[in-house]
């Protein structure tokens, strides 16, 4: 269970803090250590090359200790732009899913086949959606037996009818079709995914 957004910030800061603060300890760690041993075993900072001494032995056990430190800090940080990251996309995920809305309805797989003869129409013609997608499909205008003509109809695999545009009903009989049209490619309207109706019933209801 994750941590809230406010809280998680709360814990960053105090990290931080925490990793500074053992930072500094190091080096007067090191500091007051060699301190020592060089006063006891080589003199004071009076002697010739002590000061020197002193520096490269502090700061070089000082480096030494820090190695673990930046270890956990940039394991830290990582964590921390993965969080981030993750946060994002699951933001952007949410986003998407409640902008993008499609009405259904549920028509029972048999009642969305389309006739053979229609279905004889795409088989020469490019899919419509060819990338990014599990399924290949066609957009057509459809035409029925009594003379109608269905504009922006999303033809699944060749072989089904999965959604029409800008109705809320299926107002016709996909048995009724008998040619397929695909549509003009360079005269689409602006499509809006509140205005598709699917037929699947994987959806909002209209």
């Amino acid at each position: 269970m994750s941590l809230p957004a406010s809280k998680q910030r709360e814990n960053t800061v105090f990290w931080w803090m925490g990793w500074i603060t053992l930072t500094i300890l190091t080096f007067f760690l090191a500091a007051w250590f060699w301190t020592g041993v060089i006063a006891s075993r080589y003199g004071t900072m009076d002697r010739p090359g002590a000061p020197a001494l002193w520096v490269a032995a502090v700061f070089g056990s000082w480096m030494l200790l820090l190695v673990p430190l930046i270890v956990v800090m940039y394991n830290k940080v990582d964590r921390a732009y993965e969080d981030v990251r993750l946060a994002r996309e699951a933001a952007a995920s949410e986003k998407a899913r409640k902008g993008f809305t499609i009405r259904s309805i549920l028509v029972e797989e048999p009642d969305r086949l389309l006739p053979k003869a229609a279905a004889k129409n795409l088989k020469s013609v490019p899919e419509t959606i060819r990338q990014g997608y599990q399924s290949k499909g066609h957009l057509v205008t459809a035409v029925l037996k009594d003379g109608r003509r269905v504009d922006n109809v999303f033809v699944l695999d060749r072989e089904q009818v999965l959604g029409v545009y800008d109705r809320t009903t299926l107002d016709f009989r996909i048995a009724d079709i008998v040619e397929l049209i695909p549509a003009d490619l360079d005269r689409l309207p602006a499509f809006r995914p509140e205005k598709w109706l699917r037929l699947d019933g994987k959806g909002t209801s209209p």
